[in-house]
């Protein structure tokens, strides 16, 4: 069901490679200066989020049924939980390096937004309402758009 909420697993963020750092799962105090490891280790666990929804949504039919909405809604409501924090993590950090500071700025608050629709979409499904799910799992899939764009490579 609407698998463009994937469109984030693409790997199309700034400086994604390298030797990972541990998924970072403390809040960061606003202004709070992370090195470039840190970043890449929030924005890869905002990508993992958008993937374990894109998961659950593509597990359901086309037409799913309430019952099997609510039966999605505990595993939607858990990677709405990791988007969220992810997102207040991005949003709260600062970078000195300025391709990554830049692109943090444009990014952050794109996340916020998919975090929120995926929260939304959660408690649709948690309600046996696919009419406001979908509607969610919409705005979620223009949000992961919007940051894959912001997200790419100028071109050069």
């Amino acid at each position: 069901m609407l698998a463009a909420v994937a469109v984030l697993g693409a790997g199309a963020l700034a400086g994604c490679g390298g030797s990972p750092e541990p998924v970072p799962t403390g809040e960061v105090s606003p202004g709070s200066t992370v090195t470039p490891p840190r970043y890449m280790a929030m924005v890869r666990e905002a990508v993992a989020a958008a993937r374990a929804a894109s998961i659950r949504l593509d597990a359901l039919p086309d037409a799913p049924t309430p019952a099997q909405a609510k039966r999605a809604a505990p595993g939607l409501a858990a990677a709405a939980a990791r988007a969220e924090l992810a997102a207040r993590q991005i949003s709260a950090a600062r970078l000195d390096d300025q391709r990554l500071e830049e692109q943090r700025r444009l990014i952050g608050p794109l996340y916020v937004g998919f975090a929120a629709a995926l929260r939304k979409a959660a408690q649709g499904a948690a309600a046996g309402d696919i009419t406001a799910m979908a509607q969610s799992v919409n705005q979620a899939a223009v949000q992961a758009g919007r940051i894959y764009e912001a997200a790419a490579p100028a071109p050069g």
